[in-house]
């Protein structure tokens, strides 16, 4: 479960002559474990930028954001370091990947982090490189790819960890329709496949509408939550779910309502 609570985020100097920016303002709702969200609004309207402080990249100026009961805000920075690194799978819209390494030394960096055993990581790589249809290209350099096979590399480099929380930015921004359609497709089958919560912040209603809840952003605030059975508030799952320390691996569950990948490795 992630939850928002009244958070806001200003930047800037609060002060009379100041030209602080309050880019959000009172923000609250619920994204139940393992489903899939859409944050939609126009530019500007503070969608990246909630983005950013759910995944931890960034703080409230007031507020705070839990992860299964836990606040973000309580985290000291190397814990926060590990809930990132263990926890999220990133995809952004410009891709981030190095163009002259390869897509395996691309795609190697989340276990790396990790300190995942070195004569395990050949094996994940190739996995979630499999998943995203670039097994081919394990040795080419990621320079040579196109914009489509950028994304899918990118999206590799977030699975190869098996994150619990995909989070993606604009993510066919940079792409044809046609490409994009894949890369969506892709995204919305990982979350199926390794039961991990999809978040994609996007301005796209047809791409949002596909997302089990939609938060509609608009001026830093939120206009509206829509779920499966209602809307203008969140829905909080009638189970809850077994929680576990942020930035430390998952214990075993008592039941298992969907499966999942162990830490680590890709089905």
């Amino acid at each position: 479960m992630i939850e928002v609570r009244d958070v806001t985020r200003t930047y800037g100097k609060q002060g009379r002559k100041s030209s602080a920016f309050q880019a959000l303002r009172g923000v609250s709702f619920q994204i139940p474990t393992g489903s899939t969200a859409a944050i939609i609004g126009k530019s500007g309207s503070g969608k990246s930028t909630l983005m950013h402080l759910m995944g931890g990249l960034d703080r409230p100026s007031s507020g705070e954001i839990l992860i299964d009961g836990k606040s973000l805000g309580s985290l000291k920075r190397r814990q926060a370091d590990r809930f990132r690194a263990r926890d999220l799978g990133f995809v952004f819209q410009s891709f981030f990947i190095e163009p002259g390494q390869t897509c395996y030394q691309n795609v190697v960096l989340p276990l790396e982090i990790n300190q995942i055993a070195r004569s395990k990581r050949r094996k994940l790589v190739e996995q979630a490189l499999e998943q995203v249809g670039l097994f081919d290209k394990l040795r080419s350099k990621a320079g040579t790819l196109s914009g489509g096979q950028k994304q899918r590399l990118a999206i590799a480099r977030a699975i190869v960890h098996s994150p619990r929380i995909i989070m993606a930015d604009e993510p066919t921004g940079n792409l044809d329709s046609a490409t994009g359609d894949k890369v969506i497709e892709l995204l919305f089958g990982l979350n199926k496949r390794l039961g991990c919560s999809l978040i994609i912040v996007t301005h796209d209603p047809d791409l949002a509408a596909r997302c089990q809840y939609r938060i509609e952003v608009k001026d830093g605030q939120v206009l509206d939550v829509h779920g499966p059975r209602e809307s203008h508030r969140p829905v909080v799952p009638h189970a809850a779910t077994p929680k576990r320390a942020l930035g430390h691996p998952a214990q075993p569950a008592a039941t298992t309502p969907r499966p999942r990948a162990p830490r680590g490795m890709i089905q």
